[in-house]
C-alpha cells in the first residue's frame, strides 16, 4: 500500500512510520545469544543492573525482555531516530559522520551508552535504561535496512506480497525472514548456538569483532548487495524523505519480486547477522562491564 491523496493522512503518516529493528524474535535471539558468552563477572554486573538473580536462565530471560524495550517506549521517548542511520546507497563509509547530526543515530548512540556502562561519561538516562539501549542498538547494526536508504525509509516504501506478517521490504527483513528461521527466540537461540558451535574460534573472534561504525558499513554493504541489488531496485537521488507519501514515485510504486527462492538464499545471512550481533554484544559487554 503506498499513500495517495486519497488516503487519509493517518494512513500515510502510519505507513511512513519506520518499523521497529529486527522484531521481537530477532532482538531476543541476539539477547540470549549474547548472554551465553557473558563471563561471570559482566553476568553479575549485569543481572544487578536489570534486578534479576545471578543465574545464566534469569540473565539470559531478563536481556530479552530488555532488548525490545527501546521499541516499547521509542513514541513516548521520541528515540526513534536512534535506532538507524539513513546512509545513501551512493555513500561512502566516511560519510557515517554526515548522517548523524547531533549524534542522533545508531553508530553514535551505542558509543554513548557504552561509555556511560564503562562508567565514563553519563548519558542522562540511568545505567538500567542504557544497558537496554545498548542491547537493543547492537541487534539493530545487524538488520541491514537500518543503515541504508534508497529515498524509501530504508524499505518501508517498497510494499511486498505479505511474507507472513510482513507486509514491505523492511518489515521482510526485520522478522519475515527470521520467522521462517524460527518464531520462538528460545528454540532459535538453541539452534544457533548449535550452529555457533561448528564455526571455528578464529571464526567466532572475528565476528565478535568491530566497533558500530565498521557493523553498519557492513550491514550497509549488505542491504547493497542481498536487498538493493539482489531486487533491482531502481537507485534514487539522494534524499531522505520523512514519510513515504513523500518518496519519489518510482519508489512508491515499485513492488520487489519475493519468492521463496529469495527467502531460502536470505536465511543464510540472517543467521549470520543473528550470530554477530549476539557475539558482538557479549564482547561488548564482557569489556565495558569489568
Amino acid at each position: 500500500m503506498r499513500c495517495r491523496r486519497s488516503l487519509s493522512l493517518l494512513i500515510c503518516l502510519l505507513v511512513a512510520l519506520p518499523s521497529f529493528g529486527w522484531w521481537e524474535t530477532g532482538h531476543r535471539t541476539v539477547a540470549r545469544i549474547a548472554a551465553a558468552y557473558l563471563n561471570p563477572k559482566t553476568r553479575t554486573r549485569v543481572a544487578q543492573i536489570l534486578g534479576v538473580r545471578d543465574t545464566p536462565e534469569s540473565v539470559a530471560n531478563a536481556m530479552a525482555v530488555a532488548s525490545t524495550w527501546p521499541d516499547e517506549t521509542k513514541g513516548q521517548s521520541k528515540t526513534g531516530e536512534w535506532h538507524y542511520i539513513d546512509l545513501a546507497l551512493q555513500d561512502s563509509r566516511k560519510d557515517i559522520k554526515k548522517r548523524c547530526p547531533d549524534n542522533n543515530c545508531l553508530p553514535a548512540r551505542i558509543e554513548i551508552f557504552q561509555k556511560q556502562l564503562a562508567k565514563r561519561t553519563p548519558s542522562g538516562v540511568s545505567d538500567r535504561d542504557a544497558l537496554r539501549y545498548l542491547i537493543h542498538f547492537v541487534g539493530d547494526t545487524t538488520q541491514p535496512l537500518h543503515s541504508a536508504s534508497n529515498a524509501d525509509l530504508g524499505g518501508n516504501c517498497e510494499q511486498i506480497r505479505p511474507v507472513g506478517e510482513a507486509k514491505n521490504l523492511h518489515s521482510l527483513w526485520d522478522g519475515g525472514i527470521v520467522n521462517s528461521l524460527h518464531a520462538n527466540d528460545v528454540h532459535l537461540a538453541d539452534n544457533l548456538e548449535g550452529y555457533i558451535g561448528r564455526l571455528s574460534s578464529g571464526e567466532r573472534r572475528s565476528w565478535a569483532k568491530g566497533d558500530p561504525e565498521k557493523w553498519t558499513w557492513e550491514s550497509h554493504t549488505i542491504a547493497q548487495k542481498d536487498i538493493y541489488g539482489r531486487l533491482h531496485i531502481p537507485l534514487q537521488p539522494v534524499v531522505f524523505p520523512k514519510t513515504c507519501g513523500t518518496a519519489p514515485g518510482e519508489i512508491a510504486s515499485f513492488r520487489p519480486y519475493i519468492d521463496s527462492v529469495y527467502i531460502n538464499d536470505m536465511k543464510p545471512v540472517v543467521r549470520d547477522q543473528l550470530v554477530k550481533g549476539g557475539l558482538r554484544l557479549a564482547r561488548m559487554l564482557n569489556e565495558t562491564l569489568k
